[in-house]
């Protein structure tokens, strides 16, 4: 080797002897990789260390399952504690730097776990009528106080076992939902965890997809009992074969119930799209004092009643064709005097065109406070399904709902009930009156309560499965195919999503994050999209986990709502045109616009048909003041398309010179 060649290699090796041990230097570690919480305690602690040889500045970012990574720390060198590992989770830490800390330079990470666990051989068994199945038992903790209940399709719960661990061959499981559940001390102080078994016929029945097009070919499989097809007008008709090509014409929703010995042992559901823009609505609390299911008691619904039509009138001419309606056990002071006058509010929504989400919200799951009424769990979840069954048992004659959400926000792993509401769901199911086909469930964090949920409702279908999204948008991408991959029987929606915004600034961002939103959701070709929600919360001050998600606020609309209805309705544009056309089908159009200025207006609506004739009607003229005016919270403004009709303009007029601002103008045909 030349002299010149040697020199490169000695050059070459000093570089590398420099710059190795820099960065072999940039470590991030964990005190623990593995932290066992003690009984009750709902989240662990882990020390985290980090430090580099340069001095140069880094990042320690937190990455946890469902959630976007967030930056933590920004130092050269350092340590600090993380105290909020959750059980069943890993949580990641990473050491970023160079350019904008673009570089991930280290990581680490640390699980918690429960001081105890169950475990079954199997947790899904088929049986013939009357017969009972065999599993293996196992549990293990490290407390000498640990005890294993049991309950069976809500029964009160029975000892089983106690001690540290062990495991048991158990022969008589019977068709329904089992529940295991292991606990600290012998007065049940702490439940460490929850083991769902669940018991059917075994027989399937699945649609080739969740959801079609209106003429697009549907098929239906099944095995085992025999198939009945639920026609529109509620009878049934026989099917026979194992499959069967299904008429997507009709209704909305087509079911096939499979049948044994006279029982509904399973079902399929499928839903049909009338059109290529699917369902799309809003989640609905009224712009009142009274926001909660406070507006549904008798003494307030009188007062409300005419403003909640109102507001339907509003979600419809946006094009919104559903409305999610969320009902809490707390706020049920007279759940018969409610579940009256909610049926009265179905009626409304559906003279609009608009059906109901009627989601459950059983807080009482996550808040100690049943303990001390309820000490055996199981029977809660019965007294809980008989809650919503005077609900269900109101709405079902009116046929204003889509389905029924059982549980809101179901998760896993919360609090100190860990797997608790998966076993909820579990239990309620059968118990509910809600009807097969028109049962759903929502999550919070779909990478993590998805798979927990899915397991807990084997051999349940739902029909439903709802994602809900805030803020962190880019995780959509992943929860709605991996819900989809966990039911795939079932339709998965967003049926949550928005952005708080109580300044002009964050109305900009709202408008942005909500375009973004609809635009994820179609290339994902979601069907049914709620926004939360129509109005901003009115009361003074305002609650604090509803201070400004609104898309209106008393008589704007904020820049978001423009976005929304301009996807949704039939003005493709409805922030910036005073005048708007469009081609129409038969019905009955609903126009709105949303006004500031100063001065009297009124919609011009002219009916155009093939050979260019028209007819034009007028609506009342309102008083606009600089504060606004939501022209369908004052004047109706329905018009019955006459025969022919094609297409139709619409424009707002002033009456008299004017300032005018056009904040929205919408129009759908119902």
């Amino acid at each position: 080797m030349s002299t010149w060649g040697k020199a490169l290699v000695l050059a070459f090796a000093l570089v590398a002897t420099l710059v190795a041990p820099a960065h072999a230097s940039n470590q991030i570690t964990v005190s623990a990789q593995e932290v066992t919480l003690a009984p009750g305690q709902s989240s662990g602690s882990v020390d985290v260390s980090w430090h580099t040889d340069g001095n140069q500045v880094v990042q320690i970012w937190i990455r946890e399952p469902g959630k976007a990574a967030k930056l933590w720390r920004q130092d050269v060198n350092g340590s600090a504690p993380w105290p909020y590992l959750h059980p069943g989770t890993t949580t990641t830490f990473e050491l970023r730097g160079g350019p904008n800390f673009a570089t991930i330079l280290a990581t680490t990470s640390s699980r918690a776990k429960l001081p105890g666990r169950l475990s079954a051989s199997r947790t899904h068994l088929a049986l013939a009528p009357g017969a009972t199945g065999e599993i293996d038992l196992n549990w293990a903790t490290t407390l000498s106080d640990a005890q294993v209940w049991v309950s069976h399709n809500g029964s009160p719960q029975k000892l089983y076992a106690q001690g540290p661990s062990g495991q048991g061959h158990i022969t008589w499981i019977s068709r329904g939902t089992t529940v295991f559940t292991l606990w600290s001390g012998t007065a049940q102080e702490h439940l460490l965890d929850t083991l769902v078994v669940t018991a059917d016929s075994g027989a399937t029945a699945a649609f080739d997809k969740p959801t079609v097009k209106a003429g697009e070919t549907a098929t239906v499989r099944w095995t085992g009992g025999e198939a009945r097809l639920v026609n529109d007008d509620g009878t049934e008709t026989v099917l026979s074969g194992g499959t069967a090509a299904i008429s997507t014409q009709g209704a909305d929703r087509k079911v096939v119930r499979i049948y044994e010995g006279g029982q509904v042992v399973s079902h399929a559901s499928l839903t049909i799209l009338q059109n290529d823009r699917g369902w799309a609505g809003f989640n609905y609390l009224p712009e009142h004092e009274k926001r909660y299911q406070e507006y549904l008691e008798d003494a307030t619904w009188p007062q409300v009643r005419d403003q909640v039509a109102h507001d339907f009138d509003v979600m419809a001419s946006a094009g919104g064709t559903v409305a999610r309606i969320v009902l809490w056990p707390e706020k049920s002071t007279n759940a018969a005097a409610q579940a009256r006058n909610l049926a009265d509010l179905g009626t409304i929504a559906k003279q609009r065109g608009i059906r109901l989400v009627i989601a459950f919200a059983n807080s009482w799951l996550t808040n100690p406070n049943w303990q001390s009424d309820r000490t055996k769990w199981a029977e809660f979840a019965t007294t809980s399904a008989d809650w919503m069954n005077t609900y269900i048992t109101a709405l079902e004659p009116t046929n204003s709902v889509l389905y029924y959400d059982l549980q809101n926000e179901t998760s896993g792993v919360r609090g100190r009930q860990p797997n608790i509401q998966s076993a909820y769901v579990a239990m309620v199911y059968d118990r509910t009156a809600a009807p097969r086909g028109k049962r759903g469930i929502s999550v919070m964090h779909a990478s993590t309560d998805g798979a927990d949920l899915a397991e807990a409702l084997v051999g349940k279908p739902m029909d439903f499965v709802d994602v809900h999204a805030y803020s962190n948008l880019d995780l959509l991408d992943s929860a709605v195919p991996g819900m989809r991959q966990k039911f795939p029987a079932s339709t998965v929606i967003v049926g949550e999503f928005g952005k708080s915004a109580p300044d002009a600034q964050a109305e900009r961002e709202q408008a942005d994050y909500t375009r973004q939103t609809l635009q994820t959701v179609q290339n994902l070709q979601v069907p049914l999209t709620m926004a939360w929600e129509l109005y901003d919360d009115p009361r003074n001050p305002p609650h604090p986990n509803s201070i400004a998600f609104g898309q209106l606020t008393k008589d704007r609309a904020k820049p978001a709502f423009g976005v929304l209805c301009s996807r949704w309705s039939l003005v493709a544009d409805c922030t910036t045109a005073r005048e708007a056309a469009f081609p129409v089908r038969p019905g009955t159009l609903v126009t709105n616009a949303i006004l500031r200025g100063a001065g009297t207006a009124r919609l011009v609506i002219t009916e155009r048909d093939a050979i260019g004739r028209e007819t034009t009607t007028l609506t009342e003229p309102v008083e606009i003041g600089a504060a606004g005016l939501n022209y369908l919270r004052h004047k109706p403004s329905d018009v019955r398309l006459q025969v022919g009709t094609t297409s139709v303009r619409i424009a707002v007029q002033a009456e008299n010179p004017t300032l005018l601002q056009v904040d929205a103008l919408t129009a759908s045909v119902r």
